[in-house]
């Protein structure tokens, strides 16, 4: 309602002003309120960091391979891992029952993992298995590990660089057929120096044989 409206012969309608107010006032805490739920909550500080490797890179379409995780706290107050979770994300299909993720992996710990202050603890090796068809290609991975003080920061996660590397099946076809050709090359050469030493081999028999009747003959 208008506060002009409030007014009735020059004067203002004092109840209505006052309800008017009151909505107001109620309105601007509801935005307050808002406003503070929005604001972002700083994160709690992990004083703790990852060492991620791998068992080999490249991969093969098909072939299995780890993903070894060291979690080391680095702060003065144990800390507990509770569970990680790893995502390939390039991996992913979507079917008719909805999208399917090849190889991601949640690990919940139970119990926790406790982790001492100053020292690191080696976790379980993921086990994963890259795609033989279409999906056969590098993949990023997201790799989240929970602590009891939250999440670790992905720039505390080291040693990696966030994916696994897939050679090209096209590519794999190709070395492929070019180790067959130096396995068939190497064979042949292995075969003709064999065959040189035979000849020759033969040669010097022959000539001992033709050498000793010569001297019969005299």
């Amino acid at each position: 309602m208008s506060i002009l409206a409030n007014f009735k012969y020059g004067k203002p309608e004092h109840s209505d002003l006052g309800e008017t107010l009151k909505k107001l006032a109620i309105l601007l805490a509801l935005v307050a309120i808002s406003v503070v739920l929005s604001t972002p909550v700083a994160a709690q500080d992990i004083e703790a960091e990852a060492w991620v490797s791998l068992d080999k890179t490249p991969y093969e379409p098909g072939q299995q391979g780890k993903i070894f995780i060291t979690v080391r706290n680095v702060g003065d107050d144990p800390i507990e891992v509770k569970n990680l979770t790893v995502e390939f994300s390039q991996w992913m299909r979507y079917t008719d029952e909805g999208w399917d993720p090849l190889g991601n992996e949640t690990v919940v710990y139970d119990p926790v993992v406790i982790i001492p202050s100053k020292e690191g603890v080696a976790l379980d090796a993921i086990t994963f298995t890259v795609p033989d068809d279409d999906r056969a290609h590098s993949t990023l991975v997201d790799l989240a590990i929970y602590t009891n003080k939250g999440r670790l920061p992905s720039h505390s996660i080291m040693g990696w660089n966030d994916r696994i590397d897939v050679m090209d099946p096209f590519n794999l076809r190709y070395l492929r057929a070019m180790d067959n050709i130096v396995t068939v090359l190497t064979i042949l050469a292995i075969l003709a120096i064999v065959s040189a030493i035979v000849v020759a081999a033969a040669i010097f028999l022959q000539g001992r044989r033709s050498g000793v009747t010569w001297a019969k003959e005299e």
